[in-house]
Parts: C-alpha cells; sequence; structure tokens
C-alpha cells in the first residue's frame, strides 16, 4: 500500500499507541499533526497541494492526527485514495457522542473549539470522515453492546467498513481487499447519505434508528427553542446526532447548517441567497429507541403555522428570537 495512512480519534492514548504500531508494522515514518492552526516547520509537507502528493517521502507516512484538526482542513484526507482509520475505543463511544467538554479548553474568542459539547462534535466528524471504523478495547464489552456501537458507527458512516480492531496488520489487510478508492471525505457522513436517499449502513440493529425530517415551512425560532429542549429531554428517543439545513422564519433569507451531537447543537450561516435552496427544512435524525412519529410531530409544531405563513416574512420579523445571533448576517426588514 504506497500511500499515506492516516489516523484519527478523540480519545489520544488509544490514537496514539495504534498510529506507531501501525508505522511500525508497514515501516513508515511515524508523524504527529497536531498544531492548529499553525503547522510546525517539519511537518508542513504533510499538508500537502496537490501537485505535491506524488513525492515519495510524503507517501511513507502514517499521520497521526491530533483532535485539534478536523479532517476537511487537513488536505491530505480529502484524497479519496488515502485511507482514514478512525479508532473509537468500545467502552467510551457513548460516552463521547455526549461529551459536553470543550474541544479546546482556552479557546479564543470566536473560535468553536470552545464550544460546549465539541469535544463530541469532534469525535463524531472523525467517524463521519473514516474510510475504516476500527473498534480497539473491545474484548470486555458485551455482544449486545458491542452490536449496538458498530451499528451506531455504521450510521453515522455507511461508507466505511467498521471492524473490531486484532490489531493495524489486520485492519489494513481488510482495507486492501476491498475498493481502493473510497468516496470523497465529505460525502461519506450518514446524514448525507440520508438527503441523499442513499442510507444504507452494512450493520443494523432495532435500537438505532436513521431518519430523515422534511418541512416546506420555516421554524419559528422560539417554538424551535422549545422543541429542542423537548428532543433533549428523551421525550422521543435519545438522539445521538442530527445534521442537515434548516431556515429559521427571523432570517429567512438565510439557508443555515443544522449540526447536533449529544446535546449541543450549531444553528450555522451557508447562503443568503434564496435561489440557492428552498425555504425548506431538511435533516437526517440517528438515534436510539426513536419515536418517528413523536418527533416528527414536535418538529413541524415549531415550523410557522397557517395564519403566520400567510402574514408573511415582514411579520416574521416581530417573533420571538432566542436562538445566537449570526453577527455576519444582517436581516433587514422588506
Amino acid at each position: 500500500m504506497e500511500h499515506p495512512l492516516i489516523v484519527a480519534g478523540i480519545c489520544v492514548p488509544e490514537r496514539r499507541r495504534y498510529a506507531a504500531a501501525l508505522a511500525e508494522m508497514t515501516a513508515r515514518r511515524l508523524v504527529r499533526i497536531s498544531e492548529r492552526p499553525r503547522v510546525r516547520r517539519e511537518d508542513h509537507d504533510l499538508i500537502p497541494s496537490e501537485r505535491s502528493l506524488g513525492s515519495g517521502e510524503l507517501w511513507r507516512i502514517v499521520a497521526d492526527i491530533g483532535t485539534e484538526i478536523d479532517l476537511p482542513h487537513l488536505d491530505l484526507a480529502t484524497d479519496p485514495r488515502i485511507p482514514v482509520v478512525c479508532v473509537v475505543d468500545a467502552l467510551h463511544l457513548l460516552e463521547d457522542l455526549a461529551d459536553r467538554h470543550p474541544l479546546i479548553e482556552a479557546a479564543r474568542p470566536g473560535d468553536d473549539g470552545g464550544d460546549v459539547g465539541a469535544r463530541a462534535r469532534r469525535a463524531v466528524s472523525f467517524i463521519e470522515g473514516a474510510t475504516l471504523i476500527s473498534f480497539v478495547n473491545w474484548e470486555t464489552v458485551d455482544t449486545a453492546r458491542l452490536a449496538l456501537v458498530m451499528t451506531i458507527a455504521s450510521h453515522l458512516n455507511p461508507a466505511a467498513r467498521v471492524r473490531l480492531s486484532r490489531g493495524p496488520a489486520d485492519d489494513i489487510r481488510a482495507l486492501t481487499s476491498g475498493p481502493q478508492v473510497s468516496p470523497p471525505l465529505l460525502e461519506r457522513a450518514g446524514w448525507v447519505h440520508m438527503l441523499n436517499d442513499e442510507h444504507d449502513p452494512h450493520m443494523t440493529d432495532a435500537r438505532v434508528t436513521t431518519l430523515r425530517y422534511e418541512q416546506p415551512r420555516p421554524f419559528h425560532p422560539a417554538r424551535l427553542a422549545a422543541a429542542l429542549d423537548d428532543i433533549e429531554s428523551g421525550r422521543h428517543g435519545h438522539i445521538l446526532r442530527s445534521a442537515g439545513f434548516c431556515r429559521l422564519a427571523t432570517r429567512a433569507s438565510v439557508l443555515a447548517r443544522w449540526d447536533h451531537v449529544g446535546s449541543a447543537i450549531w444553528l450555522d450561516p451557508l447562503s443568503s441567497d434564496l435561489d440557492a435552496a428552498p425555504t425548506v427544512q431538511d435533516i437526517a435524525f440517528t438515534g436510539l429507541g426513536v419515536d418517528a412519529h413523536m418527533l416528527r410531530a414536535a418538529l413541524d409544531d415549531a415550523a410557522v403555522t397557517d395564519d403566520e405563513l400567510m402574514a408573511g416574512p415582514t411579520a416574521w420579523l416581530d417573533f420571538e428570537d432566542p436562538l445566537p445571533t449570526w453577527p455576519s448576517i444582517v436581516e433587514k426588514r422588506p
């Protein structure tokens, strides 16, 4: 296998042990990339441009990716020829997806690494970007829980191989026995598969559900905030992950990215071009014991009513809006 190997994972000791063993068994140089946003001078060539991907030295490394670096920001990871192994601790996956800790304790103002739940966000990002999800520390986990966590991983990334690791050598043999080119990095996530009507995970479990929610009306922001509290309470099942696109009535000209893990949610502006996407909610939900009917009903109740719809966007600007502001987006009354 003559190309770089990338190892990611939110559990640092397990990831580092795995990367070191992988480098040793493949006779590659182990390089740890852990600084953000700067890159050490000696590692500068490991964030390559397309023209540098053919260099022999670059292609004989194992890149151990620190938790501060998200995969889409690493040029190596965006090449679909290069495997990304996500190391997951089978003992702690559910806790990692519910973690409320920030990723960076002393983050600078405006750095979302300091957000509540940012560590869980990075954990799911690594899983969703992997070509191989390798579970370690699984030997003492009971069969039912193993089936559950492996199915969750498969739902979060249906494009990845999901394995109980018996060592890097065994895992790499599994990679080389299948297709050598994976979907592009940003097309591996389960929520993307679901919104494209292509969600077909290799592993299934009756306890795990992924569903698609669509709604042609914008959300009333105050009712959406109440619905989110209701969903977090667990009344409709345990929602582990949801992602997609949405619009708020008070900011109806702006398409937003819906990004939720555990108990933390980010609604970030994407575009103010009304032609870029319709005024619609399109969101994928993955969870345990989900009551799909109740979940959809709770979200439908957060959408604008018939009377509110008829009142139009000018009236919507007067709605209560307790959700975080978007400093870069200025909403003007028509």
